[in-house]
């Protein structure tokens, strides 16, 4: 699986929390397609994604050749989420709740077998029991001009690539990597055309 993986805030900082207003963190908005680093600003359009690691972040912007454009430099969300923050942040800026949010879990020698845990407030320590890396996702999906949140269920199944193609258009899909304090390491926004350029990109094409 792919990942390359951020972060400098714009808004006024309140106990480690970007104060931004906006949008409720029930929505998810063309906003939340936008991240910063000071005046700098990138926005990932359909069909990109951007990945945040170790101050670099990642832009794809072909899924179909995995060309991407690198920037010397860590981005925050929109809403103000960096690396070095915690998961409690994550849930205050973000819809992070059971049914809606799901654990993605690399383990093996390499991290390269995926797993999927549904989201029910689980300590992080029991996630690590089994994986070498962790990841708590959200998604959401467009349904008639407005976006609408994706089941734990269906996050993974878009992730996968087991849902039927004229289930989903348009969808992103969040995820943000925790260490084993519980802090953010790194952030992956994934904002795609469910189609079969998404499902070569994963690499289950059959």
């Amino acid at each position: 699986m792919k990942r390359v993986v951020a972060a400098l805030l714009t808004c006024v900082m309140v106990l480690g929390l970007t104060a931004c207003g906006g949008a409720s963190k029930s929505k998810w908005t063309e906003d939340d397609f936008t991240f910063k680093d000071g005046s700098e600003k990138v926005v990932v359009e359909e069909g990109n994604s951007f990945i945040v690691w170790d101050d670099v972040s990642y832009l794809t912007t072909d899924f179909g050749d995995n060309s991407y454009e690198e920037y010397d430099s860590g981005f925050a969300t929109n809403r103000g989420l960096e690396l070095g923050m915690t998961m409690e942040d994550f849930k205050k800026l973000y819809n992070v709740k059971n049914g809606y949010a799901v654990w993605e879990l690399l383990s093996g020698e390499d991290s390269s077998y995926t797993s999927f845990d549904v989201y029910s407030n689980q300590e992080l320590s029991e996630m690590y029991d089994d994986a070498n890396s962790v990841w708590l996702d959200i998604g959401y999906k467009k349904e008639g001009g407005a976006w609408k949140q994706m089941t734990d269920v269906e996050v993974r199944d878009v992730w996968f690539c087991e849902a039927s193609m004229s289930d989903y258009d348009e969808v992103v899909i969040f995820s943000v990597n925790f260490d084993y304090d519980a802090e953010v390491c790194g952030i992956a926004m994934y904002h795609i055309t469910y189609d079969d350029e998404w499902v070569t990109w994963q690499d289950w094409a059959d």
